[in-house]
């Protein structure tokens, strides 16, 4: 199978958004509001922080903000010299800082940055376990969320899949990302298996 036609190849993934837990994005937004758009995204490795923070900046630019987005990662390089100089001064009124990967910086680091944020409209994070803002919202992950997103993917063969869900699930701790990558090594193998068997 070419990478191009596994149907668990990135582009699918992508497709994928971030499923709101029992509130719709208006009433979402509202908490946001609330919280005077300062604010905390907690939740494990694969859980959705991402994707949620993707799927929140078209909104924000819908009631006249101007999302800034800034990802930082454990294993990446930090922010090149003179970056955050230059971001924060040209950081404006209506700007709102989304950054992913908040807990990467040190407490020092994190207090200074959170400080050089006050010019802006507001500031939403994301972090594994590191409470940095008042709580938006947390993350989880279900066994049920990632069958429903199985089922969610064009051609995903979710019917051979079903059963090897929970013990894949169980597998990768409940990352759902790490799943759906074991989902596109299975289907690449099942391709290439003379039997097409899973």
């Amino acid at each position: 199978m070419r990478a191009r036609d596994n149907p668990f190849r990135t582009e699918q993934v992508l497709k994928v958004r971030y499923r709101l837990p029992g509130v719709g994005w208006e009433d979402f937004l509202d908490r946001l509001a609330a919280l005077d758009y300062r604010a905390m995204i907690l939740g494990p490795q694969g859980a959705g922080k991402t994707t949620l923070l993707e799927d929140l900046a078209p909104r924000l630019c819908a009631r006249g903000f101007n999302p800034k987005l800034l990802r930082l990662r454990r294993d990446g390089p930090g922010f090149p010299p003179g970056f955050l100089g230059t971001f924060f001064a040209g950081l404006a009124a209506q700007d709102v800082i989304l950054f992913d990967g908040a807990d990467h910086l040190g407490r020092l680091a994190w207090a200074r940055f959170k400080w050089r944020s006050r010019r802006a409209r507001g500031l939403i994070a994301t972090s594994h376990g590191r409470r940095l803002l008042p709580l938006l919202i947390e993350c989880s992950t279900s066994l049920e969320l990632l069958e429903a997103i199985i089922e969610e993917i064009p051609d995903s063969g979710a019917a051979k899949l079903r059963p090897l869900l929970p013990a894949m699930f169980r597998q990768h701790q409940g990352n759902l990302r790490n799943a759906l990558r074991h989902c596109y090594d299975l289907c690449a193998a099942n391709a290439a298996s003379p039997r097409g068997e899973v």
